[in-house]
């Protein structure tokens, strides 16, 4: 079975967007998931963050287009109230990425693909998380 891994937004908006140097790192990462060599994931309460920042640039049906795609890649990695619980009574700095953690670790992630590990400095051992550089030097 492929190992469980959760996209950051700032991962998967480099490929939307094209950005650049990120994409050079974080195409490759979720190409693996595109082509099933890791069961990819995006956090449930990614996805209207995701929405909200395409909306700024894309239409609305470009938007939908863009997350239906995303779908067809990754799982949704759910965000219930024991998620909600979890992430705040950790009480880290942001308690969107506490969420994003404890989603991930709920849908038995290993890693977390990020370009902000600091974001993610108080996750435990339990989920490695790592720069998509650390991932793309992998074999697929």
């Amino acid at each position: 079975m492929p190992e469980k891994i959760l996209f950051d937004v700032n991962v998967i908006l480099d490929v939307i967007e094209n950005r650049a140097p990120y994409v050079q790192h974080s195409g490759p990462v979720l190409k693996r998931a595109e082509g099933g060599h890791v069961h990819g994931y995006v956090c449930a309460s990614s996805i209207d963050t995701l929405a909200f920042l395409l909306r700024r640039s894309c239409s609305s049906a470009k938007t939908h287009s863009i997350l239906q795609d995303l779908l067809r890649i990754l799982s949704v990695a759910t965000v219930d109230e024991q998620v909600v619980r979890l992430a705040l009574a950790a009480r880290w700095g942001d308690p969107e990425d506490a969420i994003l953690y404890y989603a991930a670790k709920n849908a038995g992630c290993t890693k977390i693909v990020t370009r902000n590990k600091r974001d993610f400095k108080l996750a435990d051992s339990s989920i490695a998380i790592v720069l998509p550089s650390e991932l793309t030097v992998l074999p697929p």
